[in-house]
């Protein structure tokens, strides 16, 4: 039979969030790393604000963070651009795909009405 508890008197690192020493220069050799969105912004402040987006919006949370997004990319505000496109990463990876490569050519975004 197999036992998936931790030996007596010691807990597993993933359990206490003790960090585990890994050594340095070794990659993983999945492409996981080519999938994220912005390695500017630590993920857990991404996804707490992904969250509090959603408990406030529901469903319209990746949309809300697309249009407070295109309000800071009207302001010429690079930083708060990339963090918005990083929680609507976080909500719907398609949209942020969609609304980064319409800012790049310039298509986005549209002159305010």
């Amino acid at each position: 039979m197999l036992h998936f508890a931790p030996r007596y008197g010691r807990a597993a690192p993933q359990l206490t969030g003790a960090r585990v020493h890994r050594l340095r220069g070794l990659h993983p050799v999945n492409d996981n790393h080519a999938n994220d969105a912005d390695t500017r912004f630590d993920d857990g402040m991404v996804l707490a604000a992904a969250l509090r987006l959603f408990a406030a919006h529901g469903l319209s949370a990746a949309q809300q963070a697309g249009h407070r997004a295109e309000q800071a990319a009207r302001a010429d505000d690079e930083d708060s651009t990339a963090w918005w496109l990083a929680v609507c990463h976080t909500l719907d990876r398609r949209l942020a795909r969609d609304l980064a490569a319409r800012h790049e050519r310039g298509l986005w975004p549209a002159t305010a009405c």
